[in-house]
This record gives structure tokens, sequence and C-alpha cells, in this order.
């Protein structure tokens, strides 16, 4: 089954934070890559960080407003990011996100 999505251009987008394996000078580092996607459009913003803290989680977004021009008039979703999401309520899409 298909089912087609519509959005409103600049009005959504969805945030993927996670680690990464990156070869740095021949050696497998772990880093985390924080990943901004507009829902409509697809463009996205991509960007490793050392850390996975609140303050790369926090400059990841700053970053991809300042190269998109903007920040989304509607939503910004965070599927099951420990980051952003305290809690999933039950089998559904809802999410309680954190304070910050």
């Amino acid at each position: 089954m298909f089912i087609e999505q519509s959005h409103l251009a600049g009005a959504e987008a969805e945030v993927d934070f996670g680690e990464v394996a990156v070869r740095l000078r021949g050696e497998l580092v772990k880093c985390h890559l924080f990943c901004l996607r507009l829902s409509f459009s697809g463009k996205a913003v991509h960007r490793v960080f050392a850390s996975g803290g609140q303050e790369a989680f926090f400059e990841g977004h700053e970053h991809a407003f300042r190269v998109l021009g903007g920040v989304p008039f509607g939503k910004i979703r965070y599927d099951n990011l420990k980051a952003a999401v305290a809690s999933v309520l039950g089998f559904t899409r809802r999410r309680v996100e954190t304070d910050r």
C-alpha cells in the first residue's frame, strides 16, 4: 500500500541525531550525525559532531536554520530522539518532548 503525503512548503521538518562511524586519519571514530530534513522539498542539512550532547544537538539546529534561511513555521518532528523525546505515548507517533 502507498499513502501519498502532502506537506506545505516551509511548514514541517524532521530531525535525526545518531551515531555514525567516520574514518579519520585511517582510524574508525564514533561521531554523531545531525540531520534536519524539510518535509516538502526534501532538502536536508547535515553536520557531524564529536559528541552527542545537547550542545551539539542545539548547534545542529542553529546551523540548519542558518543554512536554510529560517525556521519551519509549523512543526519539527523528533522520532525517538533521546535528546528531544522524554517518552513515547503507546504505539502511536505521539511523543512527550523534553523541556529543553
